[in-house]
């Protein structure tokens, strides 16, 4: 019998939460250095192309155990604010034991629901989380509302669409969180009065920079 979305979200959140505790040393964990540098020159691609600045307040949308923490707070400074949100308890947990700053806000949500303010974000990014949103344009809508006039919006990922959709559609789980194509991508970014700036896909890197109008 079909699984509702109910039941396949609470599969993918207890998944998440399984998983929380070793998380960074799975992923991204260097064995010849020990330390969580094992993607650090896709991370010095990213970054460089991200507008962040002292003082911003960044929305990181599914931030998971908080791998993105010290690269955003070292840019915007302890007089920016970040938000860190995920839909899975546990991730929080360990995210908040990890990272003690006192400009960070950790939130417990979905990200079609996150609970912030109209307009209060310069930046909202969304790395190796997006194919796990259930409702997409939902989620995009929710990124544009707490989005300032021309902030920005990132969807990235250290691996291509087509390798993305694979692994996923290998893991039970996660089997149905599919990467939009381009097409989609950019039309749900542009029904949510986003202009696309920049799309990047190829192997071992993705990225999607879109900016409110």
């Amino acid at each position: 019998m079909p699984q509702t979305l109910e039941e396949m979200s609470e599969k993918q959140k207890q998944f998440f939460n399984d998983g929380a505790e070793g998380w960074m040393d799975r992923i991204y964990r260097n064995p010849e250095t020990g330390r969580h540098d094992l993607h650090q020159k896709a991370f010095d691609r990213l970054f460089a192309m991200l507008p962040l600045k002292p003082g911003d307040h960044v929305l990181d949308a599914g931030c998971g155990s908080g791998v993105l923490v010290p690269m955003v707070l070292e840019r915007i400074t302890p007089s920016g604010i970040l938000y860190e949100l995920d839909f899975a308890e546990k991730m929080i947990e360990v995210n908040r034991n990890h990272h003690k700053e006192e400009n960070i806000r950790f939130l417990v949500a979905d990200a079609e629901q996150a609970p912030l303010e109209d307009a209060s974000c310069d930046v909202v990014v969304c790395f190796s989380c997006f194919p796990h949103f259930h409702d997409k344009q939902a989620a995009v809508r929710t990124f544009c509302r707490i989005l300032k006039p021309g902030g920005s919006l990132v969807v990235s990922h250290f691996d291509s669409r087509e390798d993305i959709n694979k692994r996923h559609a290998s893991c039970r789980e996660v089997m149905h969180d599919h990467l939009p194509d381009q097409n989609e991508m950019r039309y749900l970014v542009r029904k949510a009065a986003l202009d696309v700036t920049v799309f990047i896909d190829e192997p071992g890197f993705y990225c999607m920079l879109a900016r409110k109008r």
